[in-house]
């Protein structure tokens, strides 16, 4: 399942679930459930989910008798979504922000063992992995992390990361 969603640096989210339908052609309860947490977990308006899956279910139960064999094939449904769930768009960017510093993390270059954390206030050397920001000031991978978490903003300078 895709879901568009306008407005954010990320504008879709690729949810996998595996298809599971009853007897007759629609979803089973288990596959409802997995659909449900994950579309909930973007924070998406709980009756806007719940209209998502029935359509999903739906459009499953309608396709699936029209298939010469079921088990092999793979349904894209896309969904755009237009609210403005500012929380939503919040946790996106903060889950491509992650990625992202999950994959730039390296080791302190000498020049920089001696420098201190502006967030813990601990030398780099100390505690391991370390990430550069776009505005080029360093933190701690885990320390950065756990800032994201509440601000996408440089902790030093407060430019905006995603």
């Amino acid at each position: 399942m895709k879901i568009k969603r306008p407005w954010t640096q990320q504008t879709k989210i690729v949810i996998f679930v595996a298809l599971k339908t009853a007897s007759n052609g629609h979803l089973i309860h288990n596959m409802v459930f997995e659909m449900e947490y994950m579309l909930e977990y973007h924070e998406i308006d709980f009756d806007l989910v719940m209209k998502i899956i029935e359509q999903s279910s739906e459009f499953v139960a309608c396709t699936i008798l029209k298939l010469d064999n079921p088990t092999d094939t793979d349904l894209n449904i896309i969904v755009k979504i237009s609210d403005h769930n500012l929380d939503a768009f919040r946790i996106i960017d903060l889950d491509v922000y992650t990625i992202e510093l999950r994959a730039n993390r390296r080791e302190p270059i000498p020049s920089e063992k001696d420098d201190l954390c502006p967030i813990c206030c601990k030398e780099f050397d100390t505690e391991g992995d370390i990430n550069s920001l776009n505005c080029e000031h360093s933190y701690h991978h885990h320390c950065i992390l756990d800032w994201v978490k509440k601000s996408l903003t440089c902790p030093y300078c407060r430019a905006k990361l995603a």
